[in-house]
């Protein structure tokens, strides 16, 4: 066997057997911990994390999709919804203390996951499923993410929203962002509208429509087709700089794009709401300058304490960015990206031992900037982004894990606001 592969095959199984220690299952408060009524994952090993998080539960669901703990996915999903039903917000994670914000509300996409796991086995079941979160999907889009009050002032202007937290504080709203901490913004985040977040909550409202399309209300279902429309038409005007050929995030304050350029601008790619142009104008003119021995550079710039941004790379954005630029056509791209950032892990893995919270993409295997809280081994999504990558890149290509992209029962489809 070659040397790539022994390594590959001890990667893959020192994540097989990571799983087990990062499951907790506490159905009663704790002190500061809240009660969930379902076994979850934790980011990492150890006493640091002990709490359920918002999307990184979505990313570790990756790497469990077709295997003996993929139900994993579906008892988080209800997790994720008995915290909504309890508290009126999905947190931050699953502290008292985190309840004064969220994190970037993949709730829908989470939802995806796990109904076509429940479909597997019992339709009638996954019907039934999908309404219940469905309506809770739409009940947290709306009091949440288009609160206009305390305790959620995020819908600011037309029709697009901020992060925010209760206690009106940038630097947490940052974490919200799950951005903390960044060059994003400019320490500005409640006078920022994040091009990010924008496109996760265009992506939701797609879902939503697919959802009851799914369920037969077609009044709901137009009713979110249009929001996204809505809302992909807004972006465009007001976030896409056409000189420049990318989106940014818009600032409150001056009402103009601030020009700072991240990741962050791949999102609509990923959530369908960018045109064939604008993908090619981002690939061409920007994913070269994002792009590193190593993977993928959150941000351009450098600053000392941020850790969302230049050298780091995080497993979460490589998945966004290689999803997107799929989704597309850009396969070469989308191939480089995964093969770039799996070659990374691996030989920091082969060096250390562990795979790990985030990663030196422009001097491979020299350590990030740690942030304020350094380098955390271990770890959820890093070790799901690593497997779902291996996956797609031993298929040649070839997009095997679609399903955990769509829901399985119906094909139906909404296209990107340029093809309505």
């Amino acid at each position: 066997m070659h040397t790539n592969d022994v390594s590959l095959a001890r990667a893959l199984e020192y994540i097989d057997d990571y799983w087990e220690r990062l499951v907790r299952h506490n159905v009663e408060d704790t002190q500061t911990l809240i009660g969930l009524p379902y076994p979850y994952l934790v980011p990492s090993d150890g006493e640091m994390f002990q709490e359920m998080y918002y999307w990184d539960s979505f990313f570790m669901g990756l790497g469990l999709v077709d295997t003996q703990r993929e139900n994993l996915i579906v008892g988080m999903t209800h997790n994720l919804a008995s915290l909504y039903k309890r508290f009126g917000v999905i947190p931050n994670a699953s502290r008292y203390y985190f309840l004064s914000r969220s994190q970037p509300p993949f709730f829908t996409k989470m939802i995806r996951l796990a109904y076509s796991i429940v479909a597997k086995s019992n339709m009638r079941q996954a019907r039934a499923f999908l309404r219940e979160m469905a309506l809770l999907a739409e009940a947290e889009h709306e009091t949440v993410w288009l609160g206009k009050l305390q305790p959620h002032h995020r819908l600011m202007h037309a029709g697009l929203s901020r992060y925010f937290d209760i206690n009106f504080l940038d630097m947490l709203a940052s974490c919200e962002s799950g951005w903390d901490h960044s060059t994003r913004c400019e320490d500005r985040w409640m006078q920022h509208l994040p091009i990010d977040l924008n496109a996760i909550l265009y992506a939701r409202e797609v879902d939503l429509s697919q959802f009851w399309q799914i369920l037969g209300d077609s009044i709901r279902s137009n009713y979110w087709r249009h929001a996204a429309i809505n809302r992909a038409e807004t972006i465009n005007r007001l976030m896409w700089d056409e000189e420049e050929g990318f989106y940014f995030d818009f600032d409150l304050s001056t009402m103009t794009r601030n020009p700072t350029p991240s990741l962050a601008g791949f999102f609509p790619l990923w959530a369908g709401l960018a045109s064939t142009e604008q993908a090619r104008r981002i690939v061409e003119a920007w994913l070269p300058r994002f792009s590193f021995e190593g993977g993928l550079v959150t941000a351009l710039d450098q600053q000392e304490g941020r850790q969302w941004a230049h050298p780091n790379g995080w497993a979460p954005l490589q998945w966004i960015v290689a999803e997107g630029l799929f989704s597309f056509g850009y396969e070469n791209e989308a191939r480089q990206v995964r093969q770039r950032w799996t070659t990374n892990c691996l030989s920091v893995f082969e060096k250390t031992g562990v795979m790990w919270e985030k990663y030196n993409v422009v001097e491979p295997g020299v350590v990030p900037e740690g942030g304020l809280y350094g380098s955390v081994p271990g770890f959820g999504w890093t070790n799901a982004v690593f497997v779902d990558f291996t996956k797609k890149l031993n298929a040649r290509g070839v997009h095997v894990a679609e399903s955990i992209c769509r829901i399985t029962e119906s094909s139906v489809e909404v296209a990107a606001p340029s093809k309505l």
